[in-house]
């Protein structure tokens, strides 16, 4: 009897194991494995100044003066991120203030916005004037 079950069971346990074949499995030829997937080609780098220039009125609450930002950073899955600097007077207080915003761009439009903090490194960028649109 348990020769018997015995050739059966592994019949079994081989064809469980039977499907496509692995794309990167080397000892199967190419003929035989799952065609290759191309992963999308990333977002080209935006070009934050105009892109800056024309959006400034949607990142602050307030006309800014004094715009300058960073060279982009490519974030993994997500798209850009670009540091804005700028001088803005605040909604309770009336005297215009220093405000770094760390801006994410995906796909050519706006994402997210906060306020910079040390973590992500504006203090640190090398920032280029802008002059706002009017």
């Amino acid at each position: 009897m348990k020769i018997g079950i015995m050739p059966i069971a592994c019949a079994i346990m081989l064809l469980t194991g039977c499907g496509p074949a692995d794309q990167y499995a080397t000892f199967i030829p190419k003929v035989l494995r799952q065609p290759s997937t191309e992963p999308p080609q990333p977002d080209p780098e935006p070009d934050v100044k105009e892109w800056v220039r024309a959006n400034a009125h949607t990142l602050f609450t307030a006309r800014p003066s004094a715009l300058a930002v960073a060279r982009p950073r490519r974030i993994t899955g997500r798209g850009f991120s670009v540091c804005v600097k700028a001088i803005v007077a605040g909604p309770m207080n009336p005297e215009p203030q220093p405000i770094t915003l760390l801006v994410i761009i995906e796909h050519g439009k706006l994402a997210d916005r906060h306020r910079a903090t040390s973590q992500d490194g504006c203090a640190a960028e090398t920032y280029e004037k802008v002059e706002a649109a009017p």
